[in-house]
């Protein structure tokens, strides 16, 4: 199959938020294969124009292209993880628009080397937790990687949460919702660092916001906080504690025992 253009889309999210897909689900090699990949570009008021992510370094005149539709030249790269579709074309970013970057402490790019990754720019700054860069504060959400990072901009109402939860459509279920990525996903992560990501969505809950933009599965224009809140804290969909098999026992629950609790409700 040929590959095709970019796909550009200016989003009904804040002046102005551009969607540009770089890979469509149809295209690149069989592991990404039925993924679309996208980055998120942002010319915001009072902010420089700041680019979210990279791509694959192999489809980075792709995103270049992408950009140039949009008539507007990036003055700003925040990373928001350490994965391969995200930071690949950092170097080749940097030497087309010599523009301030931004990378999580925790996945300081210049020291990976998953998949024979070999960037050799240093970032101008390394940011943690709760700090401002422009319009955003970051979010340190660990676990999908050592730095995972959630950039929320509450004045225009959303969160760019990369790859910190997906949409739900991405696990064959209707769009609109957000659900924790699989823990195929959490590259190079130990198993337990799926759970550690998902506890870590409770940091989340502390910022009020309507969008949530994901790079893998529909974003969510509606409600997002609302939605991850009630995902989160779902033994709150019980009308008391009794009724949750969860909540009565933490420790590991025999499957005849299971069974047996079922049987009693």
């Amino acid at each position: 199959m040929a590959e095709s253009a970019p796909v550009v889309r200016e989003l009904n999210v804040a002046d102005t938020v551009y969607d540009i897909t770089w890979q469509t689900a149809d295209e690149g090699p069989d592991i990404t294969r039925g993924e679309r990949h996208r980055t998120y570009f942002f010319d915001l008021p009072g902010d420089v124009p700041t680019l979210v992510d990279t791509c694959f370094q192999n489809r980075a005149d792709y995103l270049f292209e992408g950009i140039e539709r949009t008539g507007v030249e990036p003055e700003r790269l925040i990373i928001t993880h350490r994965h391969l579709d995200h930071i690949g074309a950092f170097d080749e970013v940097v030497e087309r628009y010599d523009l301030e970057t931004w990378v999580p402490e925790d996945d300081n790019v210049v020291e990976i080397d998953d998949y024979g990754i070999d960037i050799q720019t240093e970032p101008d700054h390394l940011f943690g937790d709760r700090e401002r860069i422009g319009r955003f504060e970051t979010v340190h959400v660990p676990g999908h990687s050592p730095g995972n990072s959630v950039l929320v901009d509450e004045e225009a109402g959303f969160a760019h949460c990369a790859d910190t939860v997906c949409g739900s459509d991405r696990r064959g279920l209707p769009p609109g919702y957000l659900l924790h990525p699989p823990q195929a996903t959490h590259t190079n992560q130990p198993a337990e660092a799926a759970v550690e990501a998902e506890v870590n969505l409770e940091k989340l809950l502390d910022y009020e916001f309507d969008v949530a933009l994901l790079n893998h599965g529909t974003p969510v224009f509606e409600d997002a906080s609302e939605k991850l809140d009630r995902y989160v804290n779902f033994e709150s969909n019980f009308t008391s504690t009794e009724q949750s098999i969860h909540a009565r026992d933490r420790n590991t629950i025999e499957a005849d025992d299971l069974y047996t609790l079922l049987d009693e409700e």
